[in-house]
């Protein structure tokens, strides 16, 4: 069973073993639809957006619609198992004790994280000051584009083009005229949702400016129609860039944790486990650490690592 569907039993049953039990009424405002009479909340709503990509002040009514209907579509699913009495068959209640040790450790490393020595003040200030087009000059580009496959015929169709100031219209027509296959648009995007190498470049441009940009194997020709500048302060941004950071070192952070629960516990391998791990368990003189970890190979380093640390980081993502 994947992850995503033991995340899910989780909260599904976790809800039904709280249907039958008394609890605090929910404001009316905070309630955002009945399903058979069960609420689903605003919380709930938020829980969901926690984790949306792409949400920007014109469109999260939409988003939080979408993250509605998907707490009903998951309410509807529950009445079904609860009648069914699934949270009570063996292979659901292991999967979902399994899921609920993984919420939990990760819960407990995210916690470990925010709160690490190594991530701290000084750097999100410096952080901030080095990076002034994400936080201190951030703009929200409205741009226009007309992408397609890159190859050498394009780029010199599309370099021409905009070094001719030619109309986006003007360049869908030099490239439909070649039969060359494109696809165009306009978005919104703040400048921490493109790409950083781009990020330069669109600091210096103003209203009206175009230039062609290479992405993998696809040219794009991008016109700016307008520029909104909208700053965000050291304060707001502190949170953001914890968050980076987490991300970033997060990983080894982790590594080095569980390595200093490991030599913390008394850890037993049993069974046809024992003959296999038996050797690598002794406690060794200080002096002694240091040689055996030089001996080890680099498939035995990375079968050490405990799958518990790819989730923890994983899931602050």
């Amino acid at each position: 069973m994947n992850k995503i569907l033991k995340l899910t039993l989780v909260v599904i049953f976790c809800n039904l073993a709280a249907c039958g039990k008394g609890g605090e009424k929910v404001a009316s405002s905070q309630i955002a639809a009945k399903v058979n009479g069960v609420e689903i909340t605003t919380h709930q709503i938020d829980s969901v957006m926690a984790g949306a990509q792409n949400v920007t002040a014109e469109n999260v009514a939409e988003f939080r619609k979408k993250a509605l209907d998907k707490l009903i579509d998951q309410q509807l699913v529950l009445d079904k198992a609860s009648k069914e009495s699934l949270d009570r068959t063996p292979d659901v209640i292991l999967e979902i004790e399994a899921a609920k040790k993984e919420i939990l450790a990760r819960a407990y490393l995210k916690k470990m994280l925010a709160s690490s020595s190594e991530i701290n003040d000084s750097e999100f200030k410096k952080y901030y000051d080095e990076h002034t087009e994400l936080f201190s000059k951030r703009r929200v580009y409205n741009l226009q584009d007309i992408s397609t496959q890159s190859n050498a015929q394009t780029l010199e169709l599309l370099k021409g083009d905009v070094t001719a100031q030619k109309s986006m219209m003007d360049i869908a027509e030099s490239l439909k005229a070649k039969g060359i296959k494109f696809s165009s648009g306009s978005f919104t995007r703040p400048a921490e949702q493109l790409p950083l190498d781009i990020l330069p470049k669109m600091q210096l441009l103003k209203d009206g400016d175009m230039f062609v940009w290479q992405s993998g194997d696809i040219a794009h020709a991008i016109k700016l129609t307008s520029i909104e500048e909208s700053p965000v302060g050291l304060l707001e941004a502190t949170p953001m860039i914890k968050n980076y950071f987490i991300n970033t070192r997060g990983k080894q952070i982790v590594e080095d944790k569980i390595k200093k629960f490991r030599q913390e516990a008394k850890i037993e391998y049993l069974g046809a486990f024992a003959s296999q791990s038996g050797a690598s368990q002794v406690k060794l003189p200080a002096a002694d650490k240091a040689e055996a970890a030089s001996n080890l190979t680099e498939e035995q380093k990375k079968s050490k690592k405990d799958s518990t640390i790819e989730a923890g980081v994983a899931g602050l993502k």
